[in-house]
Formats: structure tokens, C-alpha cells, sequence
């Protein structure tokens, strides 16, 4: 059986980490630029800021809150949670919300 020291064991971890030579890598320019870049919201959470209507569905179990500045929050089981805005130049706020019965949609008006 052969005999092992522990220096003969240090010896032989130094002699296998020995730095290599490792061939020339090629330079990559990294140059940031603006089109890189783009700033989203990745998540919303709590209850709108400024709420002016509601709808609620029973069937479906989901919550419709609009709120002044055009938004409409669609809430539902967990996992249900949708975003959207009312198309128009200037903010409108949602004065009510209704949903469509046996359609699946609702509607909402706004001023």
C-alpha cells in the first residue's frame, strides 16, 4: 500500500491549479446606449389610488375598479390581476362600470 504525506498531497494539488496559459480573448466593445434600455412598471400591487367606479361579478368572481385617471383593474382569484388604460389624450375618469350579462364583458363609461 502506498504511503501518502501530507506534503506529497499538497504538492500534487499545487502542481494540477498551476495557472494555464489560456489563449488571447477577443476584446468586446460594450457601449450602452439608450435603445438598450427601456423603463416598464413590472408590477402593481394594493387597491387603486383614486377609485370612482366598481363592478362586481359572481359568476365569473371578478372585480372591476376604475379609477380618475382612466384606469381599469380587473381582480379575480389568485393569479387574476389585469391592467389597462382608456385610450385618450388627456386623463378621463371611469364614472361607471357594468358587466354584460351571460357575455363575459363589461363596459365602462367615462367623462
Amino acid at each position: 500500500m502506498k504511503k501518502f504525506t501530507f506534503k506529497g498531497v499538497l504538492d500534487g494539488f499545487r502542481q494540477s491549479v498551476q495557472p494555464q496559459v489560456f489563449r488571447q480573448e477577443q476584446e468586446i466593445p460594450e457601449h450602452l446606449k439608450a435603445e438598450h434600455f427601456s423603463l416598464k412598471r413590472t408590477f402593481r400591487h394594493g387597491f387603486p389610488y383614486s377609485p370612482t367606479a366598481f363592478a362586481f361579478d359572481p359568476v365569473q368572481r371578478l372585480l372591476v375598479i376604475g379609477d380618475k385617471s382612466g384606469f381599469i383593474r380587473i381582480l379575480g382569484r389568485p393569479g387574476v390581476d389585469a391592467h389597462a388604460k382608456h385610450e385618450g389624450e388627456s386623463d378621463c375618469a371611469v364614472i361607471f362600470v357594468e358587466f354584460l350579462i351571460n357575455e363575459g364583458a363589461f363596459v365602462t363609461v367615462t367623462a
